[in-house]
């Protein structure tokens, strides 16, 4: 069985190279996100494996149909950012990986809810001006003291609940389909009351349309003066350029972002052109209360062992079965 991977990152390329070993499987990597042209190198494939958070949009499903390949696994859990319709409509089948580690991105937001609250960015800022005194000026809060509101109750937000919990935050959620979890530490509320009661608003919501901007100016209007807000999820859930105002004018005390907004083929080639002109990008960089980083909240050995080796054996299942329990389904359309 062949099978073409795109977007590997040099983390993933041994868990390749061992999976490939273990199964017997024939995996070309490529190291290239997926475009419309080199695609063709999936020419003789049985399925494809992709990770990219830019477009996988019809015009490629059309060329990957062309190639007579009906299968594709993604090593992520996102699909906002694929156009499902059109595969469906050209018959093409996909699976995600779920949850590969709701852990990881859990700690993520907690160790960016810690760094906010024991404000170490600006800390660091006075220290790289020169300033002793300055630096050690910045008065923290604890976290056992914060009314955390976790927006999104799935895997990855019940994970986060717990951990909050356990740093003693009173913990509220707000899910419009709540798991009934007595293990979970926490109350269920609306959308506005949590965004009212908290003084941390951590997201973990998927980044479909109805959630487009669903902290807008109004939302960040509603949450307590000097409140955080922790996005590891998607970039669209946070109107970016409310976000930067509710920072300057000092309503909101700070900002964790690892999903932002405007995340494009510029930005994941920062590496190679060396710049990348975004002037909210450039704003929020120069702030001290904000953590601004690169998508990497899954990051961890083992969530990419697990994007890899899960995602290439749902693909082994579609091909040999027909079937996989990962499969993103019409219905969820």
């Amino acid at each position: 069985m062949k099978i073409i991977t795109y977007g590997a990152h040099d983390d993933e390329l041994p868990y390749m190279t061992q999976w490939q070993a273990r199964t017997g499987h024939d995996l070309e990597i490529h190291t290239q996100p997926a475009t419309v042209a080199n695609l063709a190198w999936a020419a003789g494939c049985d399925g494809i494996n992709l990770l990219q958070t830019t477009p996988i949009t019809r015009e490629m499903f059309e060329t990957i149909a062309k190639l007579g390949i009906r299968f594709v696994t993604i090593r992520n859990v996102g699909t906002d950012n694929i156009d499902l319709a059109a595969a469906r409509a050209l018959g093409i089948r996909l699976a995600n990986v779920p949850a590969y580690s709701p852990n990881a991105i859990a700690e993520f937001a907690v160790t960016a809810t810690l760094t906010l609250l024991r404000r170490l960015g600006e800390s660091q800022a006075a220290l790289d001006a020169g300033d002793y005194r300055k630096a050690t000026t910045f008065i923290g809060r604890e976290l056992a003291q914060q009314t955390v509101g976790v927006v999104g109750a799935g895997r990855i937000g019940r994970e986060a609940i717990r951990l909050f919990a356990a740093f003693g935050a009173r913990v509220l959620a707000y899910d419009p389909h709540p798991v009934q979890d007595s293990s979970l530490a926490c109350a269920y509320v609306d959308l506005p009351e949590l965004l009212a009661q908290s003084t941390v608003v951590d997201l973990h919501v998927p980044g479909i349309a109805a959630n487009d901007h669903m902290i807008d100016a109004a939302a960040l209007a509603l949450m307590q003066p000097g409140a955080l807000l922790i996005n590891t999820a998607r970039g669209n859930l946070v109107d970016t350029a409310a976000l930067i105002e509710a920072l300057k004018s000092g309503h909101l005390g700070g900002a964790g972002i690892d999903t932002y907004e405007n995340e494009s083929a510029n930005l994941l080639a920062l590496h190679e052109h060396g710049k990348f002109e975004d002037p909210q990008w450039d704003t929020l960089r120069a702030m001290p209360n904000v953590l601004l980083t690169p998508h990497i909240a899954y990051h961890t050995e083992t969530a990419v062992q697990n994007m890899v080796d899960f995602s290439l054996n749902y693909l082994v299942e579609f091909l040999t079965t027909g079937a996989t329990a990962t499969e993103v389904h019409p219905r969820e359309l």
